[in-house]
């Protein structure tokens, strides 16, 4: 058996440290370093983070000596959903030769809102021999690349519908804040004005689809609305009151002349009722998969973070995506 791939942990939020974890359990893979720039982290053992027994991996703050110095296969990247936030440590990472998993979600399809920026990630990848793949769960999967590969089984699909529902209330803070649940309805006008509020990733998403399917599309819309709750909800970390907002609903639409060849239907909101995802292909034969339940996002964004790093280290040099790569499956 060969050994171990080598695994340093970049950016130890909620999903960072829920990989880590993860990967702590694996035998194909091994964290050797951890990267962090909140002083509260930097020197700690991630054990520690973890409220587990030390693993005698300490988070340290310079990435590009920690990189150099410990020569990893890969990294796992939770640092940020937006390129801009990112390139430089993607670049940082590509100049010590370090493939990189990332959970940024504009990463999904880079060159869709960030072709020039994309171009320098590429670039530098390819330089370094490496490979960069962003995935998730949403961006990454439950409503792109699962559809993508539901139509394995199908002649020909003339169009794609997906809908996510998503109790809000089962999942992390920092989610429950991003879509928004306790704001006014004029609070959250302000803040999805700011570009980096509520879902992201709805447009990566719908070109993911269209990519894979072999669509050519004039257009990505998507639109924003909020929920508003009629009545009190209580999560383990806010109150949503009766009359505020308790998350979004969104769309996707992927168009070609008057045709909508793809349509994306997120709602995400505290109290939301009978979570699930569904993927419906207009296809011959007919393809319907659910997910009764829905998929659980914060586990399932660790797990698709973790799983895809066997196929990003086997991938071919340079800036890649979930169709260019294997489809992932579970690490052992």
């Amino acid at each position: 058996m060969s050994s171990a791939l080598r695994i340093v942990s970049y950016g130890l939020g909620p999903i960072g440290l829920a990989a880590a974890r993860l990967v702590s359990t694996k035998s194909t893979l091994q964290l050797v370093g951890a990267i962090d720039v909140d002083p509260d982290k930097v020197g700690r053992d991630v054990g520690e983070l973890l409220e587990q027994e030390a693993i005698g991996v300490s988070v340290e703050a310079d990435a590009e000596a920690a990189l150099t110095r410990l020569k990893p296969d890969a990294v796992i990247h939770c640092t940020s959903s937006f390129i801009p936030a990112i390139v430089e440590q993607l670049e940082t990472a590509a100049r010590a030769g370090v493939n990189v998993v990332s959970s940024s979600e504009e990463l999904l399809v880079p060159d869709l809102q960030h072709g020039e920026l994309a171009e320098r990630i590429d670039t530098a990848a390819k330089a370094g021999g490496c490979s960069v793949l962003g995935t998730g769960v949403n961006p990454g999967f439950a409503m792109d690349l699962a559809a993508v590969i539901a139509s394995a089984v199908a002649f020909d699909v003339q169009s794609v519908k997906c809908t996510r529902v998503v109790d809000a209330a089962t999942r992390r803070l920092p989610l429950q804040k991003k879509v928004g649940a306790g704001l006014t309805a004029g609070e959250f006008k302000k803040q999805l004005a700011t570009g980096k509020f509520g879902h992201i990733g709805m447009r990566e998403s719908v070109a993911l689809v269209a990519r894979g399917l072999g669509f050519e599309l004039d257009d990505i819309e998507q639109t924003v609305e909020p929920v508003i709750a009629a009545e009190d909800h209580k999560t383990p970390f806010l109150t949503v009151k009766e009359g505020q907002v308790a998350g979004i609903r969104n769309h996707g639409y992927g168009r070609a002349g008057q045709q909508t060849l793809v349509h994306l239907d997120l709602a995400m909101y505290v109290g939301a009722p009978e979570p699930r995802d569904e993927i419906v292909l207009d296809s011959t034969p007919p393809v319907h998969v659910s997910f009764p339940g829905g998929i659980a996002g914060d586990e399932a964004t660790a797990a698709m973070l973790v799983n895809n790093v066997h196929g990003a280290v086997a991938a071919r040099p340079g800036l890649v995506t979930a169709l260019d790569v294997a489809p992932p499956r579970l690490a052992r």
